[in-house]
Parts: structure tokens; sequence; C-alpha cells
């Protein structure tokens, strides 16, 4: 994903602003009497919620993950795999200290997923 101009305008003011995603910065509007970051502190920004992005993503997708296994926790599981998952699990909830995600060309994440038990 590229941000835009306004995502990081936005998240170095915070608060209410108006503009167009593209820029220029001469055509937003700042309310609350905010005062405009420059131009190269916008740049910055910029490259700081791309690099950011595909950690954020990695985050985004394993939670779901952890979300759809959580029944599989319970002390009522029926199934001997139990502890199978809760490897799996510690693995999913380690990926950001051990997995180092990119983003392809088209904004997808690029990641090596542990494997779920039922998919070996």
């Amino acid at each position: 994903m590229r941000f835009r101009y306004f995502e990081a305008v936005h998240s170095l003011i915070g608060g209410q602003i108006s503009g167009p995603a593209s820029g220029p910065l001469s055509e937003f509007i700042f309310h609350d009497g905010q005062i405009a970051p420059t131009e190269e502190q916008i740049q910055a920004k910029i490259a700081e919620l791309q690099a950011a992005e595909p950690m954020r993503l990695l985050r985004l997708e394993r939670n779901q993950l952890l979300a759809q296994t959580d029944w599989r926790m319970t002390t009522d599981y029926p199934y001997a795999d139990q502890a199978e998952w809760a490897s799996y699990r510690t693995s999913l909830r380690n990926l950001p200290a051990t997995a180092e995600p990119t983003l392809d060309e088209n904004g997808n994440l690029i990641v090596d997923w542990p494997t779920a038990p039922d998919q070996s």
C-alpha cells in the first residue's frame, strides 16, 4: 500500500484536517490552530508508514488466525490435537519477533506462516 500524503499529514497532526489525498500541503485546511508540518516531515512520515506496513498487516492477519482458533484452547475441546494447536498458536504469537514480512508489488503480505495442524 502506498501511503497517501493525507495519511502522513494526519498522522503528524492528529485531530481534524481537510485536504486532498495526494497533496499539495497548500490545499490543506488545519483546524484547532494546528501548525502544518514541513515537506520533509511529511516525506519522512510517509517512509515510516510504508516501512511499518508489512508488520501492521502481519499483526492483523495473525490476530485473525488466533481468533479463529481460540475455540481449540477451551477445556472442553474434544480432540486429541490440542497440544498441536497450542504450539501453532505460540508460533503465531511469536511471528512479530521472528518474521521479516514484506509486501509484493501489489501490496500483498509475504510472510512464512506456520502450518496449522489441520493443514499438515
